[in-house]
């Protein structure tokens, strides 16, 4: 009997503000993808926003007025709006075949009916596009998905629906919402570490940390810059939007894999996020930067659940198998080196990461990995303490300018009916124009525009470096704790380990040939 690939789709917002467009496009190109590019049995329940209810739900952009040929009304229309906005509109959601709404007890209620029908070797592939929220101070991992009409799921409470499963029935999660990275906990008994792994396979991709906001949500679907755009888009060769996506078969193997997935959104993602995989919180977990083996008696005495925290105080290692089956054999990795000897022990999705971010971020891998920690050092100092002067609020000479087209045109100032007045005929913009750009405060008021975009940009690029630096250092943290594990962890957490990699190595369907 061939195995299954069941698949949940998580999608939309806790109420019609919050369900954006962007999240309809995701689940649509998702449904596309499997359509596309997945072989093999499967079955696909999408739980979207309010379901099947014709309420207009989703919030979208509302079609722009034309400006063409009337600069004076732009202008104006500029000093009107106190700042920048999109006016929104709303519409009926166009997800097709849907199980229901966002709601935790139809989302239960699937699982179990999944749980009591799976066989060993199906898979269960659960995707989020959704919101989530953070956990409290005192269970910080405990994020949550933001359901319709503001309930929600917390990630202990989807644990627990996950523990219903079949023990030989693996799980694979790919989610996008803000404080994801709470459910890659969902690896453990109850979420809690000192539990222990859950028995069953467990992996994650996550678009952020748990304790971090997300990018995505947005009314336009113009801009697909949010990290299951880019996961879902290696493997479909394309983006969100249609451009062609090349250069994600890192083994060359003629199919892009779901670890290979991840790897081009932590490389390609324009975004605020920092991903990580549910294998990372494992390392992080059991292994050690700062490693030392060991001996055989501790490690039977190490529970599984323990991590590997406690440090040997004896020199000799016993033989321990490597995650990949050998007998590990190597001396413990540290954060020492250049980054070439870290891109050659790496696995070659961890390698792939740190050559192309280093390539991004302008460092040669001959450069030690000291210089890239002082670099990451300088880039968040100066970001909290910027050059004189380099967040000196200023006026925009919004108010400034508005008074005095008010004191010469008083029709013109009037927020509610000014685009009605007769001085906004065709004929008159561009003399208009003119006269709007002679006022006193104009000059200062456009220099003043101009400084804030080029603040706004420089702001947001140095942001954006310092996410990239965060995320070659997570990457170069991992390939030493990789290396470490074996030396540190018991035997049945590094065969654990072993089986992540090879469930994250897998591809979207069983068949792995190229369509």
């Amino acid at each position: 009997m061939l195995a299954t690939d069941y698949f949940l789709t998580i999608g939309g917002g806790y109420d019609r503000s919050g369900n954006q467009a962007s999240l309809e496009a995701n689940v649509v190109f998702f449904q596309r993808l499997l359509s596309d590019r997945h072989r093999g049995s499967r079955r696909h329940d999408i739980y979207f926003a309010d379901g099947d209810d014709p309420v207009e739900d989703l919030q979208i952009v509302a079609e722009k007025p034309a400006t063409s040929g009337l600069p004076a009304t732009d202008l104006l229309a500029s000093l009107h709006r106190r700042r920048e906005e999109i006016d929104v509109i709303y519409r009926n959601h166009q997800v097709t075949e849907i199980a229901g709404p966002i709601d935790p007890a139809l989302i239960k209620a699937g699982l179990d009916a999944f749980a009591g029908a799976a066989r060993g070797g199906d898979r269960l592939i659960v995707y989020v596009t959704a919101h989530g929220s953070e956990g409290p101070r005192s269970d910080e991992f405990n994020t949550t998905i933001d359901c319709w009409n503001r309930r929600k799921i917390s990630a202990r409470e989807f644990t627990e629906w996950l523990d219903k499963l079949p023990a030989d029935v693996p799980v694979v999660m790919v989610m996008a919402q803000c404080y994801c990275g709470g459910f890659a906990h969902t690896i453990f008994k109850g979420l809690d570490q000192a539990k222990g792994l859950a028995p069953q396979l467990r992996v994650g991709f996550f678009a952020q940390q748990h304790n971090l906001p997300a990018a995505g949500c947005r009314p336009d679907i113009e801009h697909d810059e949010e990290f299951s755009s880019y996961f879902w888009g290696a493997l479909a060769g394309r983006t969100r939007n249609g451009v062609p996506i090349e250069g994600c078969d890192i083994d060359r193997n003629g199919v892009v894999s779901l670890a290979e997935a991840y790897a081009y959104a932590v490389i390609a993602g324009e975004t605020i996020d920092i991903p990580l995989r549910a294998s990372d919180v494992l390392l992080r977990t059991f292994s050690q930067l700062n490693a030392k083996p060991k001996t055989t008696t501790e490690a039977e005495k190490t529970p599984e659940g323990a991590g590997g925290s406690e440090r040997s105080t004896e020199p000799s290692p016993s033989p321990t198998p490597s995650v990949d089956g050998a007998q590990e054999k190597s001396a413990p990795a540290t954060m020492t080196g250049t980054l070439q000897t870290f891109v050659d022990r790496a696995r070659p999705v961890s390698g792939r990461i740190v050559t192309e971010l280093c390539k991004t971020l302008g460092i040669a891998l001959q450069d030690d990995v000291a210089s890239v920690m002082a670099a990451n050092h300088e880039e968040r100092r100066a970001d909290r303490f910027p050059r004189r002067g380099g967040r000196r609020r200023l006026g925009s000479g919004r108010r400034d300018l508005l008074k005095e087209v008010r004191e010469k045109w008083p029709e013109l100032a009037d927020d509610r009916h000014w685009a009605e007045s007769s001085l906004l005929k065709t004929e008159n913009q561009e003399q208009l124009l003119a006269e709007l750009k002679n006022l006193p405060s104009w000059k200062a008021y456009d220099d003043r525009r101009q400084q804030m975009q080029a603040a706004n940009d420089e702001s947001e690029q140095r942001e954006l470096r310092m996410v990239k630096y965060r995320r070659l250092i997570n990457t170069l943290e991992t390939i030493v704790l990789e290396n470490n594990l074996p030396l540190v962890a018991t035997p049945e957490i590094v065969e654990r380990y072993r089986q992540m990699m090879a469930l994250e190595e897998s591809t979207l369907g069983f068949d792995t040939r190229r369509n």
